[in-house]
């Protein structure tokens, strides 16, 4: 009605008495409440358990060295780091920065013991729980399962040892937006997006002590990465964060890692006086 009204209000004598006509019948609807309500988009909330402290630290680099094996192709590896000395615990908030394959991937993997080093130690307490996503997870994916059954895959005693493991299931899946018949249609028919929030519930299922985040918000909108930030700050755990965002390492970060020539730089004011940094670095050096 309000497109017609909009429309030809300013033509025809005969039209604008229609769009007036009109335009007094609305005037009554909304004042009977007959009129549709316009309802705003439920806003998605991330949300991450709470969990137990334990001592510092959590996570602690020894000396280590590491390069990727030599092969026929690159005989002589590049040494990535050398002598890193590093420790990690459940009140960090750290993002790694730096230039594209220097190694910022490569050192989360050490952390979280997808690599070895070939000199040194990762030493990490023996209680820790890891909460690990990289941007490749939603590729993993056995896209002919529902997210349902995967989940079922991924936690059997969930629901082996409670008589009500699917509503527990359902219940974790519904705070990430999966919800209804999303629940139990196969993983192929999600979005992006939502992908990425099946991931997220499943990791957040498992109460990480700690999170390790590897371009988290691939495939997610701007209201949804606020929420993760949000999520993440109340979150009572550890982070170490990749990102190019630096909107969400702004949001999020207490340290930034600077990963850079085999070495980790620590600086503690966050990703503004970084940025200010370098910033200053490259104009001193076209002086």
């Amino acid at each position: 009605m309000k497109d017609f009204i909009n429309k030809f209000g300013q033509t025809s004598i005969k039209l604008s008495r229609q769009a007036k006509s009109r335009e007094k019948l609305l005037d009554k609807m909304l004042e009977k409440g007959l009129t549709e309500k316009v309802t705003q988009d439920k806003i998605f909330r991330f949300k991450f358990p709470e969990v137990t402290k334990l001592p510092t630290p959590i996570l602690q680099f020894q000396d280590v060295k590491f390069h990727y094996p030599a092969t026929d192709i690159i005989p002589e590896p590049k040494i990535l780091f050398k002598g890193l000395n590093l420790g990690v615990d459940m009140d960090s908030r750290i993002a790694l920065v730096g230039p594209n394959g220097a190694g910022k991937s490569t050192l989360l993997k050490l952390m979280v013991k997808q690599l070895k080093p070939v000199y040194g130690d990762v030493c990490v307490h023996s209680h820790l729980r890891i909460g690990h996503f990289h941007q490749h997870l939603t590729e993993q994916l056995d896209e002919n399962l529902t997210p349902l059954e995967w989940m079922f895959k991924e936690f059997p005693d969930t629901f082996e040892n409670n008589s009500n493991g699917t509503e527990i299931m359902r219940s974790q899946l519904g705070q990430y937006g999966i919800s209804g018949g999303r629940q139990t249609s196969p993983i192929k028919f999600l979005s992006d997006g939502l992908k990425s929030r099946l991931i997220f519930a499943w990791l957040a299922f498992k109460q990480p002590h700690i999170l390790f985040l590897d371009e988290p918000s691939n495939h997610l909108d701007i209201e949804t990465i606020d929420s993760l930030a949000e999520a993440i700050n109340a979150f009572s755990g550890g982070l170490v964060l990749v990102s190019h965002d630096f909107r969400l390492i702004d949001q999020v970060a207490k340290e930034i890692w600077e990963v850079k020539d085999g070495a980790v730089k620590q600086y503690k004011d966050g990703i503004q006086a970084y940025k200010k940094m370098i910033a200053k670095e490259l104009r001193n050096s076209k002086n």
